[in-house]
């Protein structure tokens, strides 16, 4: 093979290479002349360009390419094979398996048949499934109710032999959701304990499809329902789990994690997510898929290689203005005799969403497309993530600096935000820094339902040092700690503070006792459309521009995903009610871009009051020096 071996390191996460390059300068032929299954087929047509996919999906495909080459030139640092004859009984299990419509199976596509391969073909060398974790997105309207159906049904009746007393799950969101996917598993299974190769294995088996659960009173196997929101799943371990709707804000972090970490005890176990987007990328689900496309980038790291990403969508938003690319979203378009009713129908889709401002909605789930609602979002998806940096650009002792404050009132947090703006090539920037301290009060003092309540890792952003969780019996957050940590940051960095901007209307013992005790400028902001239409514009405007910096930071992201407008007349300011979005971190945020876009100007953002001195607004050092050098007789 030309331009290197299984091990040559590909690295594609600098942006430096393109996929298709570096998938160009070696020649693949070996690979495709042993492996003819759909998976290998599928991956050389998308590589090739014969058909069109996203970049996540010829991530996955070139992954799987270059598995082949690991194993085909015996790589004893590579513990899997791809069992073709896995594959087979995958696909033969599939082409019995009944739609519920139709009572007869439906002929799959490539991409569904190469779904399936990957699924159940990758191996390790005990004969256990490879991928303990499969991670599918895909358009809506493209038969993955099917897909769900056939991979249950095939670990139940083939994966799950010779075993006794296991469980499978099929799960969703929340009850409603987990009815409609349920009812078509039980339809299928019905239909399929009819047909002639089956018959004999159900009755062998003694299988009743009940409302409730499929249970096999042979090997008391079964498969049972419970919803992400309602089920308890601590003392469960399931051989084969589905979440259906994964995508969902409905479903807690922590269900993922106890699912997956009671399957650990069964051996060949696997959970598959499969989900389309919606319209809060803040989700385990999408964080999921960000992750693992950097673990495919660094295709030499070897990182996730328990998990398998699938995922059909588009590559940028402009694209909802290109149909000839939602192949790459709906693959079910690669249906030749359906391709222009189908897209026609996707067309109008659209014109209607658009016409009812629910753009957003269309973008998410028929082209598998993560975005916050465009209609009201602060930020775009895009914005907050491009402005995150492996490290500062530099260190902050001694800098100067802005401070924006948003006290807590209940259950929120408070937040301080610190600006330091720097110039790199004559381009204005500003790297933010947030810290917040976390009340539970309203959990009674549980920091793991506050966590739930409130979809953010509190926990996680303590130990990286970007929150402190009350340690208060009540529950509540301490005015003296928050003081004393702040002046603490201040002194420990020798920080030069411009100004401390602060919400007007939240005077408390702490504003005072900062007034009262140190020297530092505090200035009051109205939180009102007047006074914070222009910072709000300014924070959007730089990071639009680029010009917005800050570390990985749970707390700080989440709020500028959650953070939505409110409008009046031609003045717009972060919506302050919705209380329970937790956008603390962005009002802080917000504060200081009141002074941030003014700091390199001769004058403030905020109009100093004139005083009544004779040297006006003077300060003593600057009165002093005019007496010394300009005052004469």
């Amino acid at each position: 093979m030309k331009g290197g071996d299984s091990i040559n390191r590909i690295d594609l996460s600098k942006g430096n290479q393109k996929l298709e390059d570096v998938y160009n300068e070696t020649d693949y032929a070996d690979v495709f002349a042993t492996y003819r299954d759909p998976a290998t087929v599928y991956a050389r047509q998308i590589l090739n360009g014969e058909i069109l996919a996203g970049y996540k999906m010829k991530l996955a495909m070139f992954r799987h390419v270059r598995d082949l080459q690991r194993v085909l030139e015996h790589d004893p640092e590579f513990p899997y094979i791809y069992d073709l004859q896995e594959v087979k009984y995958i696909l033969a299990f599939a082409q019995l398996c009944p739609d519920v419509d139709t009572g007869y199976p439906l002929p799959l596509m490539l991409w569904q048949e190469a779904l399936l391969s990957l699924t159940q073909g990758w191996r390790r060398e005990d004969g256990s499934k490879r991928y303990y974790k499969a991670i599918v997105s895909v358009a809506r309207t493209n038969g993955k109710t099917y897909l769900v159906n056939i991979l249950m049904l095939y670990n139940y009746l083939v994966e799950a032999q010779g075993h006794y007393n296991v469980k499978l799950l099929l799960s969703a969101p929340v009850a409603q959701q987990l009815g409609v996917g349920w009812n078509y598993l039980l339809l299928t299974a019905n239909r399929l304990r009819e047909t002639p190769e089956f018959k004999k294995e159900f009755s062998k088996l003694k299988v009743d499809v009940m409302e409730t659960t499929i249970i096999s009173r042979t090997n008391r196997n079964l498969i049972e329902k419970q919803s992400a929101q309602a089920g308890n799943f601590d003392s469960s371990h399931y051989l084969f789990a589905i979440v259906d709707e994964a995508g969902s804000d409905n479903i807690p972090n922590e269900t993922i994690t106890k699912i997956s970490s009671g399957q650990v005890q069964i051996p060949g176990h696997q959970m598959f997510q499969i989900s389309t987007a919606y319209t809060n990328p803040d989700v385990m689900f999408r964080k999921q898929q960000m992750f693992m496309t950097e673990c495919l980038e660094r295709d030499w790291e070897r990182i996730g290689d328990d998990t398998l990403m699938l995922v059909w969508d588009q590559d940028n938003l402009e694209e909802i203005d290109q149909p000839e690319t939602w192949l790459k979203s709906n693959p079910i378009l690669g249906l030749s005799e359906k391709y222009d009713s189908m897209l026609s129908s996707i067309i109008s889709e659209r014109d209607t969403a658009r016409a009812n401002g629910r753009e957003s909605d269309f973008i998410s789930r028929n082209l598998n497309t993560w975005i916050q609602d465009v209609a009201l979002s602060f930020l775009s998806v895009d914005d907050i993530e491009n402005a995150v940096i492996d490290k500062p650009p530099f260190e902050i002792d001694g800098r100067q600096c802005y401070i924006g404050w948003d006290f807590s009132v209940r259950d929120d947090t408070t937040s301080i935000v610190f600006g330091f703006p720097y110039e790199i090539d004559g381009e204005k920037l500003v790297y933010i820094h947030q810290f917040s301290f976390v009340p539970t009060a309203s959990a009674n003092g549980n920091i793991q339902i506050k966590e739930q309540t409130d979809k953010l890792p509190y926990r996680k952003a303590q130990k990286e040092g970007h929150a402190l969780i009350s340690a208060l019996p009540s529950g509540d957050i301490d005015e003296d700690v928050v003081y004393d940590w702040l002046l603490s940051f201040v002194e420990e960095h020798q920080l030069q503070v411009i100004y401390l901007i602060y919400d007007q209307y939240r005077v408390t013992k702490l504003i005072r006792m900062l007034d009262e005790n140190t020297d530092l400028d505090l200035i009051p902001l109205k939180q009102n459309f007047m006074a914070l239409t222009e910072p709000t514009k300014e924070v959007r405007k730089w990071f639009n521009q680029g010009r917005i910096h800050y570390e990985a930071d749970d707390i700080l992201k989440g709020a500028l995903y959650h953070a939505i407008l409110s409008e009046d007349n031609n003045s717009i300011m972060v919506d302050k009610k919705k209380r329970s979005l937790k956008i603390d971190a962005v009002d802080a945020l917000v504060n200081i871009f009141s002074e941030v876009p003014y700091h390199w100007e001769a004058f403030s953002g905020h109009k100093e009051a004139e005083s009544k001195s004779v040297f006006g607004n003077a300060s003593d050092e600057e009165i002093n020096t005019w007496f010394k050098e300009d005052f004469s007789f």
